[in-house]
């Protein structure tokens, strides 16, 4: 499984019996889900030892409201919301199933897939467990606007258009902390450096789509040169 992503592992071992659960994802865990993206995850059970089962679970309740889980192939939803799948014998198995992100899923939502490993020795058996584990985990993000970084010298000036190319207006910006902000009435935001200070600054940009959902960018200023300002950091933090 080269494309996929690993999610979390979770093992469990009881005498010579034991089982490894790996569950991966054809989305990357690093990188924020969109609403309305859809991705696949693969849960593969492998035994050892020969127990009657292996049973591998993820915990629904752990889920969050963001995604629904459908396409179950090799999947079964229990009555207890865990969607359930199982290895006989010393063969492993994979279950897969789609996950869609909720439409009107707001940024910052989570989605963190807990899962179980257990062994029944004999059929018939009370169901040996591990704890529930989880590792990655994704988040939502309508919008990403990478943050900008600012060169001027001490009392420079530099403008930000209001057009970002990303379908999003401003709506606000921060105050920072040592130079000054001017917005024109058609979106353009001019900041101005002091003219005595070297060192950084910095403040944050607001935008909206056109539902209402709101983004922010963070707006990092570097003033006159800093290599021969020892003291610059420590101005910021002052």
């Amino acid at each position: 499984m080269s494309d996929w992503f690993p999610v979390v592992r979770a093992w469990i071992a009881q005498g010579p019996l034991g089982g490894v659960l790996d569950l991966v994802s054809s989305a990357d865990p690093t990188r924020p889900l969109v609403p309305g993206q859809e991705f696949t995850l693969a849960m593969t059970v492998t035994p050892s030892g020969g127990a009657y089962r292996t049973y591998g679970y993820i915990l629904g309740e752990m889920l969050g409201d963001a995604v629904v889980l459908g396409d179950l192939q090799g999947f079964r939803l229990l009555k207890n919301g865990r969607y359930a799948t199982f290895a006989g014998g010393t063969e492993p198995f994979t279950a897969t199933c789609t996950v869609t992100v909720d439409a009107a899923a707001p940024d910052g939502a989570m989605m963190l897939p807990r899962v179980v490993v257990g062994l029944m020795p004999a059929q018939g058996d009370k169901l040996i467990p591990c704890s529930g584990i989880e590792d990655q985990g994704f988040w939502v993000r309508r919008h990403s606007i990478p943050g900008r970084a600012l060169h001027l010298h001490p009392g420079g000036r530099a403008a930000l258009p209001a057009d970002t190319g990303h379908g999003l207006r401003r709506t606000g910006v921060g105050i920072p902390r040592r130079g000054t902000l001017h917005c024109s009435p058609d979106g353009t935001v001019t900041y101005q450096a002091p003219a005595s200070y070297i060192g950084y600054d910095f403040f944050t940009c607001t935008y909206e789509d056109q539902d209402g959902y709101s983004v922010r960018s963070d707006v990092v200023v570097h003033i006159g040169d800093l290599a021969l300002s020892p003291g610059a950091m420590g101005a910021l933090r002052g």
